[in-house]
């Protein structure tokens, strides 16, 4: 529905949007500094029933090197986390709305990935942590994928994974 696309729009771009540009204002006022967007490895893996949070997540990738590409002079990084599987409490309810158990949904969750688990929220932290970071100055419009390397994984492989956990159409 509309009203659907509206509130994945707001959540996954504008939102993300509205901050960095308030944050980029405070930036310049001290010299530079770093954003870092929450994207998706979705935003280049197409999956179905999933267009709304997938072209969001595409847009906020896009959005990030254009920032990127708009504030660099500024001393402003602008990058993007793509974390793909992290299995979290939204996942447990996910798992009783599509009829499966918590420990079923977790062990096939993760099963799509090279690494054959799920990500942490520590991890994806901790790549956060390091594009925030100085240790990452030269580091500037970039997609950082953390997913197992769940985005490189053959179509033959990930479809069979993807149709596992898939949400409802829109």
């Amino acid at each position: 529905t509309e009203e659907s696309w509206d509130q994945i729009l707001g959540v996954n771009l504008k939102a993300a949007a509205f901050t960095a540009r308030a944050a980029i204002t405070e930036m310049r006022k001290n010299g530079g500094g770093s954003i870092v967007n929450m994207s998706s490895n979705r935003s280049t893996i197409a999956g179905k029933n999933t267009v709304q949070y997938d072209t969001t997540k595409a847009a906020l990738s896009g959005m990030t090197r254009s920032m990127a590409h708009d504030h660099a002079s500024e001393g402003i990084r602008v990058n993007a986390v793509c974390p793909g599987p992290v299995f979290t409490q939204f996942h447990e309810r996910r798992a009783a709305t599509m009829g499966k158990s918590v420990e079923e949904f977790r062990s096939a969750f993760g099963r799509g990935s090279m690494m054959k688990r799920a990500g942490t929220v520590e991890e994806i932290a901790n790549c956060v942590l390091f594009l925030a970071s100085d240790e990452a100055s030269y580091v500037t419009a970039a997609s950082l994928y953390v997913d197992g390397g769940l985005a490189a994984v053959d179509a033959d492989t990930l479809t069979p994974w993807l149709n596992t956990i898939q949400a409802r159409p829109i």
